[in-house]
């Protein structure tokens, strides 16, 4: 698990007072919402909506098998070391240095599903009922700025949590060792349960351990937090072994289109290797639309077949809908509407998927339809799991419309996803303040999202009397 620098530190909200001495369900909700609002307003999120997209359908299959029932959210911090973490609550934290050093998918969900086990095992709240049986605990928050300030600073990580919780370091360090050790243990599980490659995660930790060897001045941050030995190695190759022969097989990987997008995004594109395989087509065909959509000239050929083949990954009907959208081609009515019917075709087929509808909101804003972009995500809003993103789109699709009310609604719920109930209440308040009196439709979803953060607070009120 992971443990920012110490002037980010001081920025943290207050996730819990000095006597705070339990940690059940109710407060691990409260430090997620807490925990989200900080990464959403003081770090940089990588906010890709096809990496996004990638992300969060690999976390939340890996965590479908662990059954648990937390509200696991899957994030991406736009940093180019090789690490990840664990939050309060079910948040995982990818970096995008990760997705891109991993050579597999299997890799990369090796280390989702290790950061997975750590919060199916309560790594976080048992650290703090160490502390807390010990009596020195001045606060709650040092463990999770820990983890905040250790996703860009492990060693200040580790730093914040020895001090802050006053830790022996001999009994922190045993604590961390059987942690990381009973997170791998599970997570070779969950990888197997999930028919990925049990194996991966400890060739992905050895081949990072044997890379950092021959660079001793910078070993990879994932390494510092999640410290690798010949006895840990020895232990996750044992327990996958003994796991035995799988018998289903994986769904096709698009690793690789998510690479070429990170790439693609930090302008260091290397050129792509085609060879003659169907697989290699297609990954050659993204690239070439990545390059073209980049420059905004035109479309790439190739992408509208791909994008139009039922079996085909949605990340080529997307990069269609963005080449229009970046490209100053007009649209023909008979390819738009082609483009109507691919579009609900493949809602239909990835109905959980918001970069579909977001990106095609934003074609149809670009081509005044302003209103059929609005109906299509307040459509689309019923089957998604992450919401901040879509919200964000309607409130600015209907700021182009100069509907306040609705303006301030949506920002009201973006805000309610990502814990920051202050500004929530703030705009809530500013709807319901411009709201037109004959409009009993927004009147009523007014009434039923006050009413959803007025029974939050509730609890917590409940909670903090307790």
């Amino acid at each position: 698990m992971l443990y920012f620098s110490n002037s980010q530190a001081n920025n943290l909200p207050d996730l819990g007072s000095p006597d705070l001495v339990e940690y059940d369900k109710q407060t691990e909700q409260q430090l997620g919402r807490a925990f989200n609002t900080a990464l959403h307003t003081q770090y940089q999120l990588f906010n890709d909506l096809e990496t996004n997209a990638y992300i969060r359908e690999l976390g939340h299959k890996l965590a479908s098998f662990t059954g648990d029932n937390r509200n696991y959210r899957f994030y991406i911090i736009n940093d180019s070391s090789i690490n990840a973490f664990a939050g309060p609550d079910g948040i995982i934290g990818i970096h995008t240095g990760l997705i891109e050093a991993t050579e597999t998918e299997d890799e990369l969900a090796a280390v989702i599903a290790h950061e997975i086990s750590h919060v199916t095992q309560n790594h976080l709240s048992r650290r703090y009922e160490y502390s807390a049986t010990n009596g020195n605990i001045n606060s709650i928050a040092s463990v999770i700025a820990a983890i905040l300030i250790g996703m860009y600073d492990p060693s200040a990580g580790m730093a914040t949590l020895m001090g802050g919780m006053g830790y022996n370091l001999q009994q922190q360090l045993k604590n961390s060792r059987m942690h990381e050790s009973e997170a791998d243990s599970i997570g070779i599980e969950l990888l197997y349960k999930a028919g990925y490659n049990p194996h991966a995660m400890g060739d992905f930790f050895g081949r990072l351990s044997k890379a950092s060897q021959l660079d001793t001045f910078k070993a990879p941050e994932i390494l510092r937090t999640h410290p690798v030995s010949e006895h840990r190695l020895a232990e996750a190759e044992n327990r996958a072994q003994n796991l035995g022969k799988q018998n289903h097989l994986k769904p096709e990987s698009y690793l690789n289109f998510i690479k070429m997008r990170l790439r693609a995004l930090e302008s260091t594109q290397a050129p792509f290797d085609s060879k003659t395989t169907s697989s290699a087509d297609k990954e050659a065909c993204y690239n070439q639309a990545l390059k073209l959509i980049e420059s905004g000239k035109t479309v790439a050929k190739c992408l509208a077949e791909y994008a139009n083949k039922t079996e085909n990954l949605p990340v080529f009907t997307t990069a269609l809908v963005e080449s229009y959208t970046k490209n100053d081609t007009d649209l023909s009515a008979e390819k738009l509407e082609k483009l109507n019917k691919l579009i609900e075709f493949k809602l239909e087929l990835h109905p959980n998927n918001p970069s579909i509808p977001l990106r095609y909101s934003r074609l149809l804003a670009k081509l005044g339809k302003t209103q059929q972009g609005i109906d299509l995500l307040e459509k689309a809003e019923k089957n998604l799991k992450y919401r901040y993103e879509l919200y964000n789109e309607l409130a600015e699709l209907y700021s182009k419309k100069q509907k306040e009310s609705y303006v301030y609604i949506y920002l009201a719920k973006a805000n309610f996803e990502i814990g920051n109930i202050d500004r929530s209440e703030y705009f809530l308040k500013r709807s319901k303040e411009t709201l037109n009196k004959n409009s009993n439709k927004l009147k009523q979803e007014i009434f039923i999202f006050e009413d959803k953060i007025s029974k939050l607070l509730k609890n917590n009120d409940k909670k903090e009397n307790n």
